[in-house]
């Protein structure tokens, strides 16, 4: 169904990616929801398509509707990753179906700074501002409520970067939606309530789930009590990944799972509330299957109790208080097997789960249900210039043919035409000594020498052309800089002035598109 050929980002501004084209989604939509209605591969003691009908009904309130997905981390999407809310919106919109974007709390961040571009007269600079405190390996739902002195100071830093651009962008409602979230838990409720401050200006109205709320399923008791056969499949299509798209390295694009005698690695992390995410391991003794967290032993269940699991939460209530959490491809293996009709993509996303395509095939013995793939690239309205990095590419060109052709960069006729003629002389007799006389080398270093020389004799005469050029070079690198960082698309989108983001919505497919 997906074109990966046609995977590319879009260069310019307002330029949007929809693949495969907006005209086959839904019928791409209702495919996948016929195939997987009737999917009867064994999991957790019943089927995929009964775990599939029972998930969707706890989920969305039924399995009727046709369900667009998307799902990222709750920190500060760019406008490509908004693109996608948008498109599930419309598309749901057109079939009366539901878009829902989940929520992917249990990633650990980056990074905990915002990337904010700031204008100083015809100049950019790019600074950060710090968004929250997470140690390394901490998951987003670890960050705490942040109170109104820390959120007053974010904004603030924000106000003094931005200067007179904050009141044109969207980060006043971004704020409102933050501070208004009453009954938010923590940080992720915080971020979320903003976004969708921003996003309910706009019309553009998504259903949200956690991951962390929905994650006990049966998936999870499957992967458990199978590790051993789910770790074979997830390293075989590792495996494949690496020699089809021929990747050098046992860690790229993600390490294998873990796999002996003793024990074998899950594709899931565990982790408290007062630590970083850790490994998680199972092994089988008897009737009962041990956890473990890298080397600590976080809890036993006894096989019969995953056998007949209707209630799921209450399998894993004795872990003392360790959470159990997906890694990316289990994550989205998820989301497309048991709730989603049409998973929708971005550019990085949509090539990871080559890889998931794989696992489904040799794990569950089926056929990965398509997806699709949708991005954009939205510029600020940034102070730039021309110069681009064709610019500095012939100004690095013509410095090193100054250096080592400086022959063919001085006027006939000056005085240095003896010095021109005595070095095409000596090139002649190094061609000649490298082809019939390789092995005279003292000859050979004593000609390259004195060329060297020769070149430093001519070049003194376009001192001043050398200068220049250097200093050409060296402001157009600047300048380069400067464009990257006024034509970045990574940025928040809340960051934008309403008319940028207009263009966007007017650039993405409506509801007539859509074939329906």
């Amino acid at each position: 169904m997906l074109d990966f050929s046609k995977l590319k980002t879009p260069a310019n501004h307002a330029e949007v990616l929809v693949v495969p084209q907006a005209a086959v989604l839904v019928k791409a939509a209702r495919a996948n929801n016929k195939s997987l209605r009737g999917a009867e591969v064994s999991l957790a003691g019943s089927t995929l398509a009964t775990w599939r009908r029972k998930t969707r009904e706890a989920m969305v309130g039924c399995d009727d509707a046709l369900v667009f997905m998307t799902g990222h981390q709750p920190a500060f999407i760019h406008p490509g990753v908004w693109a996608k809310h948008i498109v599930a919106v419309r598309l749901a919109a057109a079939v009366d179906g539901v878009a829902l974007n989940l929520v992917v709390d249990s990633d650990a961040p980056q990074s905990t700074l915002l990337p904010v571009p700031s204008v100083t007269g015809s100049g950019v600079t790019l600074r950060s501002v710090r968004f929250a405190r997470l140690p390394t390996g901490y998951a987003y739902e670890q960050i705490g409520r942040q109170t109104s002195y820390e959120v007053g100071e974010f904004q603030d830093a924000l106000r003094e970067i931005m200067g007179e651009r904050y009141d044109a962008s969207q980060m006043p409602t971004f704020f409102k939606g933050f501070t208004g979230a009453a009954d938010a838990r923590d940080w992720v409720d915080q971020a979320v309530g903003g976004r969708r401050a921003v996003e309910a200006d706009f019309g553009v109205k998504i259903d949200e789930r956690r991951f962390s709320s929905v994650w006990c399923s049966p998936l999870l008791i499957d992967m458990l009590t199978g590790a051993d056969r789910f770790a074979a499949s997830y390293n075989n299509a590792l495996k494949w990944y690496r020699r089809e798209y021929r990747v050098r390295g046992v860690q790229r694009p993600i390490p294998d799972l873990h796999l002996s005698d003793e024990r074998c690695e899950a594709a899931a992390w565990a982790y408290r509330g007062d630590g970083p995410r850790r490994r998680l391991f199972v092994s089988r003794a008897d009737d009962t299957l041990q956890l473990f967290a890298d080397q600590t032993r976080i809890g036993v269940l006894p096989l019969r109790r995953l056998s007949s699991c209707e209630d799921l939460e209450s399998v894993f209530s004795d872990l003392s208080g360790w959470r159990l959490r997906p890694r990316a491809l289990t994550l989205t293996i998820w989301a497309r097997l048991l709730l989603a009709d049409l998973f929708i993509h971005g550019i990085g996303g949509a090539k990871y789960d080559r890889i998931t395509d794989a696992i489904i095939a040799d794990y569950y013995g089926i056929t990965a249900p398509g997806m699709a793939c949708v991005s954009a690239t939205l510029h600020m309205d940034l102070p730039h210039n021309a110069t681009t990095s064709d610019t500095v590419r012939r100004l690095r060109h013509t410095l090193r043919d100054l250096q080592y052709n400086p022959q063919r960069n001085v006027p006939t006729g000056t005085d240095v035409q003896p010095l021109i003629e005595r070095r095409a002389e000596m090139v002649r007799r190094a061609v000649n000594l490298r082809e019939s006389d390789r092995g005279n080398h003292r000859a050979r270093r004593a000609a390259f020498s004195e060329i060297r020389d020769l070149n430093a004799a001519i070049l003194s005469e376009r001192k001043d052309s050398v200068t220049t050029k250097r200093s050409e070079l060296t402001q157009a690198v600047q300048d380069l800089q400067q464009n990257r960082i006024a034509q970045g698309r990574e940025y928040f989108f809340g960051l934008y002035d309403r008319l940028r983001l207009e263009k966007l919505l007017q650039a993405l497919p409506a509801r007539r598109d859509f074939g329906v």
